[in-house]
């Protein structure tokens, strides 16, 4: 009797729309699988969501205390406080995503091997505990604008669209990590490195004009400054917009459209986790 060889069925790489279509009719698995994160993220802890507060307050109080009142860092008309809280509004977000979503593929290898399903709902459930984190956080940045009387303004009304840039740019990073380190795992590792000093390179916490006048035009090549300066920008009423980073910030769909077709042409070999 001739035996028939076994034949190994994966997910296929689909072309673009289809493959938004598949997402759409899978959408159901995204809440699925951000309500499972959030109780692992939660699960026997004392003080639950409260960590997204003590969090940025604790690196809010850090970075105040050495750099304004040690160091005498200025933030021009804007508290160093709120400067810096704002700074850590987009920064923490744009890591959170980045740190869990590279990981997902391997945190969620046993799911994959059995379920067909599209790869990118388990990155786009990320989003969700980032932006529950994200709104706790504002929670903490309206009482202290208020108590600095920070005079708010329409430009308010971006806070979507830039919430949206910055959520893109995240979800770039991961796309294309994911898409080019399912054999090399070294990215894994190399990423959070990147990560770890990036912090130092993007004004979270500093001016541009600490830096000497040659080496500012280096943040206009840096996505997250931009996205800093647009958050900036939005939050208060005397920061002006610095049109050098008008080119980096167009670039961010493009980044996001060509890492995302190249996850999904991927997509049918992540099964080898």
């Amino acid at each position: 009797m001739e035996i028939k060889p076994r034949k190994r069925i994966t997910p296929k790489s689909l072309a673009f729309w289809p493959y938004l279509a598949e997402v759409w009719r899978a959408r159901g698995l995204v809440w699925l699988f951000a309500e499972r994160d959030l109780k692992v993220k939660y699960a026997q802890t004392y003080l639950g969501l409260a960590w997204s507060i003590l969090q940025p307050v604790v690196a809010l109080s850090i970075f105040t205390f050495f750099f304004s009142y040690i160091l005498k860092w200025q933030s021009g008309k804007v508290p160093f406080l709120l400067y810096v809280l704002s700074g850590l509004l987009g920064w923490n977000f744009f890591t959170y995503i980045v740190y869990q979503g590279i990981s997902v593929a391997q945190e969620s290898a046993s799911i994959i091997r059995k379920i067909s399903f599209p790869r990118v709902v388990l990155i786009i459930a990320k989003l969700c505990p980032a932006m529950i984190e994200w709104g706790v956080t504002i929670m903490l940045f309206i009482p202290l604008a208020i108590y600095y009387q920070q005079q708010l303004s329409l430009k308010l009304l971006g806070l979507p669209f830039i919430l949206m840039l910055n959520s893109m740019f995240a979800l770039s990073i991961v796309f294309l990590v994911s898409a080019l380190a399912y054999r090399k795992k070294d990215l894994y590792h190399l990423v959070p490195f990147l990560l770890y000093f990036g912090i130092w390179i993007t004004p979270v916490f500093f001016t541009s004009d600490i830096l000497p006048v040659h080496f500012r035009n280096i943040l206009y090549l840096n996505p997250m400054a931009a996205i800093l300066q647009l958050w900036r920008w939005a939050f208060f009423s005397s920061e002006f917009f610095d049109t050098g980073y008008i080119p980096i910030l167009l670039s961010i769909p493009l980044f996001f459209v060509s890492s995302f077709w190249y996850y999904i042409r991927q997509q049918s070999k992540f099964s080898d986790y």
